[in-house]
């Protein structure tokens, strides 16, 4: 009994701080939705390391929509982030990360793949299990000058054909054309999922 006291006491301790320790394994950081341990809480376990940016989850149950995403957080490039609700649209331009972390909703059981600020003043969810295909598009827009401005345009959408979200590609420089176009070239202008 004074054991499994000594057990709970040390939990209790180490999730506070942010950390388990395992006595044979790994240093495993503790995500809580709340900082109380009083009711009934949350808490995800990530193998990862205290200054780990990139908390995903074990890549053998890691589906190919949550690999595209990754990509789009691995290339570090802005997007301009589109997500059309039930009467509201909301976009935004940023990175996806620089965290980004795998997890379980704990409301729904849906897969999330959740893209973060530093501070988390900024989060991107994504339930990966129900991106049913994912496009890549690139378009040329007129601008009022005469000019015109290549759109690169990735849609993300359900399985009634619906947009999720869409991610534009918010830098022109060469090297996100060339990251953009190694993707469709990778992947084919659609991927069915």
């Amino acid at each position: 009994m004074m054991k499994a006291a000594a057990s709970l006491l040390f939990f209790a301790v180490t999730a506070v701080s942010g950390f388990q320790i395992a006595p044979n394994g790994p240093a495993r950081r503790i995500v809580a939705e709340s900082s109380t341990l009083i009711g009934p809480k949350s808490f995800q376990l990530f193998a990862s390391s205290p200054t780990s940016e990139s908390e995903t989850s074990d890549s053998a149950t890691e589906s190919k929509a949550q690999g595209i995403l990754d990509e789009f957080h691995a290339s570090n490039l802005p997007f301009r982030i589109v997500v059309i609700g039930n009467g509201a649209i909301l976009e935004t331009t940023s990175k996806l990360g620089p965290k980004s972390k795998s997890s379980v909703s704990p409301k729904t059981g849906d897969k999330l793949l959740t893209f973060a600020s530093e501070d988390a003043s900024f989060e991107f969810h994504v339930k990966v299990d129900q991106i049913t295909k994912i496009t890549f598009v690139t378009s040329e827009r007129p601008l009022p000058d005469g000019e015109s401005k290549t759109m690169r345009v990735s849609r993300f959408l359900n399985e009634k054909g619906e947009p999720m979200c869409s991610l534009i590609l918010a830098d022109s420089s060469d090297e996100s054309a060339q990251w953009f176009d190694g993707m469709n070239e990778r992947y084919g202008q659609e991927v069915n999922l």
